[in-house]
């Protein structure tokens, strides 16, 4: 379980606001093979000319590949760090596999620095494994992300 912060209510708007910590974070630069830049418009259209209003500025992101898939089916990896992720509201777990290729993953709460995870029809059904659902016991508590 992620920690979470209360905020003190200087304001009536922060009143009962609660915000994550960073506390579970391990690494503060990302992979630079995962990374991949998504540009904006900006508002504009191909010509340049602004054709939208009241959209532009930000900072700037560069997109984490996460493999969704997990279909690296009987090698194992281990987390090499936990990391923020700009564009969503979970953190995301840097994979090292064995035969060298690197992944990120959506990290799920209780993952931790070190561990030895797996995929496939002969994984276990411990934190950070994806199995196939036909392969999952009955009585086995499933979290689902919302």
């Amino acid at each position: 379980m992620a920690a979470i912060k209360k905020l003190k209510p200087t304001t009536p708007g922060q009143r009962h606001r609660i915000a994550p910590t960073f506390e579970e974070v391990t690494c503060s630069t990302p992979e630079k093979s995962l990374l991949t830049f998504i540009g904006h418009s900006g508002g504009r259209d191909n010509t340049g000319k602004r054709s939208m209003r009241y959209i532009g500025g930000g900072h700037k992101k560069m997109y984490r590949i996460i493999d969704f898939k997990r279909d690296k089916d009987g090698i194992p990896a281990k987390v090499k760090t936990v990391e923020y992720d700009p564009n969503r509201s979970a953190r995301i777990a840097l994979l090292a596999y064995v035969d060298g290729e690197k992944r990120y993953i959506i990290c799920p709460s209780g993952l931790k620095v070190g561990t030895t995870v797996s995929s496939g029809t002969g994984a276990a059904p411990e934190v950070g494994n994806a199995l196939v659902l036909s392969q999952i016991p009955l009585g086995t508590f499933i979290t689902i992300l919302s």
